[in-house]
């Protein structure tokens, strides 16, 4: 342990306690001013650096600990053994060191240590896990306020499902209480007219008794006669009456009871409204190290975001005039918008904010357009009467070249190559704009379908059965999408930074969004939305936007989160 620096190690060592003012790392000792002075006009202590026992004690403890002197043999440190990474004095070289071969002046291992690489690298460690451990603590706070937000809207959810049920069971009493009511006075009606019968039969045979009574008391002995056969006949009828009421179906006894739905039964059983899942994904929080004078990353785990977690937001309605007949469309780097108006051969230009900037006039029928943002160029397909690509310069909006190919629709663009689909022939390539066009999948491709690429995947529409294909770039088949109820006639298509398909389904109104795997889709906008026959969509990974068109020129422009 270091020398007690509260004290003056010259005083004390002649039994005078006197409280040290400065401190000298060589001597190990603290000094009083009197001994201060003395040691810094002694030729051997002269050019020793001392400081302030205030700046001294603001030391770590665990430095102050530190001795420079064996604590075995009361000896100077003299030299430095790296292969056993310890200071070793002069007698502890001659015990245990004299065969170590690595032993270097300790003198000449300090000298220059606060700019030695090793205490810079240990201060930029320092500095980079200080900043590591803020990323971390910044990453954990924002989850924190992540699963506060996702506790509310959980809670916002079984509220508004409890009122669903609620509103449900209360339409569903309703329709029983009302076929209850209709049930009674149905029952009711039929008893009533029975019971009508049964007064009639009543005030007959009453009426015979009375008559009956009459006769015995008034009438002769020959008109008592007479008038009993014509008694017991009317009493007779009055039997038969009688006997067919209670023959018939009216005299059943009626009940009403209530057989109650197993479905509603299940609901008093359910033992519990749901569950609440916590789910652990792997940490995105990038972080930097220093070892070994390389600056090192650890690659984030990118989560998917789950197709039923994107949300539509600021939807912008578009005019783009009522005639003609959008097939294509983007977003270009600067938020601007093109669209295709197929029938009228033009290219129209929008603001960001949906107002009309300009109109370019084509030789050619405009399907399809892909954005080359490099050359500040688009690339047009011309469908089935075009003759090929062409290729307009947005500078002064003139056709640059035209790439000749036939009957090419649904056009994407992958790096530096066009990738198109030509119906009959399948999905095509042609690299750096040159004229030779490769087949990347080759099968009998129907008229109007629509690309997309993301990453090494190949994405396409196929009107004629109704599905999504997506392949690998070399060709090789990955999944196919059907679904018979929310994707019918499929015709534009794109993919997010996420890898969550979105296409336009013309023949239902809507454009899903299917998973990166192909299993499962999502309608996420309807004809409630303003959607009717959606040709044409675009989604702009940079600025996460959709943009979706009609065929009747109304298009939309929605934020994606």
């Amino acid at each position: 342990m270091a020398s007690n620096w509260t004290v003056c190690g010259v005083c004390d060592f002649r039994n005078i306690n006197k409280a040290s003012v400065v401190w000298c790392s060589e001597c190990d000792e603290g000094l009083c001013g009197e001994c201060r002075e003395h040691h810094g006009a002694s030729k051997s202590t002269r050019n020793h650096d001392v400081i302030s026992i205030t700046e001294y004690q603001k030391l770590p403890s665990n430095v102050l600990e530190i001795t420079q002197t064996c604590q075995k043999h009361k000896e100077q440190y003299q030299t430095f053994c790296k292969k056993h990474d310890c200071p070793c004095c002069r007698r502890c070289v001659i015990e245990k060191h004299n065969d170590c071969k690595d032993l270097t002046a300790i003198d000449d291992i300090v000298q220059n240590v606060k700019t030695s690489n090793a205490f810079l690298e240990v201060e930029q460690t320092l500095v980079q896990m200080l900043e590591n451990v803020r990323r971390i603590r910044k990453d954990r706070t924002e989850n924190l306020k992540c699963i506060q937000d996702q506790r509310v809207k959980i809670e916002r959810h079984i509220k508004q499902t409890r009122k669903m049920i609620n509103d449900h069971l209360d339409k569903v009493q309703e329709s029983i209480i009302k076929e209850l009511y209709a049930k009674e006075e149905n029952e009711s009606k039929r008893i009533k007219q029975l019971l009508s019968v049964i007064e009639d039969i009543d005030k007959g045979i009453s009426l015979l008794k009375v008559n009956q009574n009459t006769i015995k008391i008034n009438a002769s002995d020959l008109q008592t006669f007479l008038a009993l056969k014509h008694i017991e006949k009317e009493v007779s009828d009055k039997e038969k009456c009688i006997q067919a009421v209670l023959d018939g179906e009216g005299i059943k006894i009626i009940t009403l009871s209530l057989l109650i739905n197993k479905e509603i039964r299940n609901i008093c059983r359910a033992a519990c409204f749901g569950s609440i899942s916590v789910e652990s994904k792997s940490c995105k929080v990038v972080i930097g190290s220093n070892k070994s004078k390389q600056a090192q990353m650890i690659v984030p785990i990118l989560i998917s975001k789950c197709i039923d977690d994107v949300i539509l937001s600021n939807k912008l309605q578009i005019n783009l005039k009522p005639d003609g007949f959008v097939t294509g469309c983007a977003i270009l780097q600067n938020g601007k918008m093109m669209f295709c108006d197929y029938y009228n051969c033009h290219l129209i230009g929008l603001k960001s904010n949906g107002t009309h900037e300009f109109v370019i006039q084509l030789d050619t029928r405009a399907f399809d357009l892909a954005y080359f943002e490099l050359i500040n160029a688009i690339s047009v397909t011309s469908g089935f009467y075009g003759e090929g690509i062409h290729l307009i310069n947005l500078y002064n909006r003139r056709t640059k070249r035209c790439i000749r190919t036939s009957n090419s629709y649904g056009i994407a663009l992958n790096k530096n190559a066009l990738v198109y689909c030509k119906s009959g022939t399948g999905i095509m390539e042609v690299q750096n704009l040159g004229e030779s066009e490769k087949a990347l999948v080759q099968f009998k491709m129907p008229h109007c379908s629509y690309v997309a690429v993301y990453g090494s995947n190949i994405y396409y529409t196929n009107k004629d059965n109704h599905s999504v294909t997506c392949y690998d770039i070399h060709g090789n088949l990955k999944w196919e999408f059907k679904d018979a109820q929310n994707l019918i006639y499929p015709q534009g298509i794109a993919v997010d930074s996420n890898g969550n398909v979105y296409v336009a389904s013309m023949d239902t109104n809507s454009v899903v969004i299917i998973t990166p795997d192909g299993k499962r889709c999502r309608t996420i906008l309807s004809s409630r939305d303003g959607l009717s026959s959606p040709h044409a969509l675009h989604f702009e990974t940079t600025s996460n936007k959709l943009l979706v068109a009609n065929e009747n020129k109304i298009a939309f422009l929605f934020d994606v989160s």
